[in-house]
């Protein structure tokens, strides 16, 4: 699971793909990408964003080793204005496009919130796009293996991944769902 995270939403998130994943049998590596720049003045004064730098300082970075070393990828990040974070990204492009290394992997992208309607779908179409470029699987929830009641659910979320409508409603059993499914493909298609 590789993953960028701000105000926490995303590590949220993560860790319950995580645990998905571990209840279906799969060994887990959890993994945060670095940010891009010093802390600015908002970082220094937010008390979300400092809780949650000190809630995630014990999660390694994530490496391009991760990804080969991984039988199934997860990755996850905030929706920026319809992109995923420059963060993600900029670990995306570090990793070897067209070789080949990475094709016939699983992989499952994941999202927090955005206060931007569409910016959600937009981000996950990106990190998909980056996937395929690679070579990799995508595998998406089944819809019927998530909670009826969850928020997902009841808010429309995107139907082929594990995203949330608000951090009031941050909602994790899509995002589990997500973790075993991305397990058992991977089992199914690696044995």
């Amino acid at each position: 699971m590789i993953f960028y995270s701000l105000y926490g939403d995303t590590a949220a998130l993560a860790a319950a793909v995580a645990e998905g994943a571990e209840q279906a049998g799969a060994t887990v590596r959890l993994r945060k990408i670095a940010g891009l720049a010093a802390p600015d003045g908002r970082a220094r004064t937010s008390e979300r964003i400092r809780a949650a730098r000190e809630h995630l300082a014990s999660i390694p970075l994530a490496r391009v080793d991760d990804l080969f070393w991984a039988d199934g990828i997860a990755l996850g990040s905030p929706a920026r204005y319809g992109a995923m974070s420059a963060e993600l990204r900029r670990f995306l492009d570090g990793s070897p496009h067209f070789s080949g290394d990475l094709a016939g992997k699983v992989a499952c992208v994941f999202c927090s919130p955005s206060p931007i309607r569409g910016a959600q779908r937009a981000a996950l179409h990106a990190m998909v796009a980056a996937l395929l470029r690679q070579g990799v699987l995508v595998q998406a929830p089944a819809r019927a293996e998530m909670d009826v009641a969850s928020a997902a659910a009841r808010h429309g979320g995107p139907p082929w991944t594990a995203a949330c409508e608000a951090p009031a409603r941050l909602d994790l059993a899509p995002a589990r769902a997500l973790g075993r499914r991305l397990a058992l493909a991977e089992r199914r298609i690696h044995g």
